[in-house]
């Protein structure tokens, strides 16, 4: 969303646009943690001693959908993120947070305001990010999940950073 054609109706009339930018799309990993792999080591390893010691149990179908999973979670899962990364973007205004995404079901846009309660925070760790809310949904084995929501993978997250502290003070 670059010109100011594609923003034409979405933004307020006193808005605009000050800055742009998306998340690095190079595969990278994405373990959240150590116990993580270790329960997928198992979930995958115990399928696989199954097929090794006895090839004709990859027939039966379960031991197909584990190795599957766990497949997924070792390889898949870093180039999905990947691939969801390079359809990410983001977008910054004198007053709102825009993130993008260009999905199998099509684009969606998302703004969130920027106000002076707006809680930032810059995480220039393994993410690369600036956090400015949560967002809550659901995961494999948990109703509500907390995560962090904002603008990742960013190669230059202390910059983008003090953009955020000009929107949030209003001299944007």
């Amino acid at each position: 969303m670059n010109s100011r054609d594609e923003w034409e109706g979405l933004l307020d009339p006193d808005e605009q646009i000050i800055w742009q930018g998306k998340p690095s799309s190079r595969v990278q990993l994405e373990f959240e943690s150590p116990f993580a792999v270790l329960f997928m080591m198992v979930w995958g390893g115990i399928p696989l001693f199954m097929v090794i010691s006895q090839p004709s149990t990859l027939l039966l179908g379960v031991p197909t959908l584990f190795l599957g999973i766990a497949l997924y979670f070792f390889v898949g899962q870093h180039f999905w993120a990947a691939y969801q990364r390079s359809r990410t973007f983001y977008s910054l205004s004198n007053t709102r947070a825009f993130i993008a995404r260009a999905g199998l079901s099509g684009r969606k846009l998302d703004g969130y305001p920027i106000t002076e309660d707006t809680v930032l925070h810059l995480d220039e760790g393994r993410k690369k990010a600036v956090w400015f809310g949560t967002s809550y949904g659901k995961q494999m084995f948990s109703n509500n999940t907390e995560r962090p929501l904002g603008f990742e993978r960013l190669t230059a997250p202390r910059d983008v950073y003090q953009l955020l502290r000009k929107v949030q003070r209003g001299d944007a």
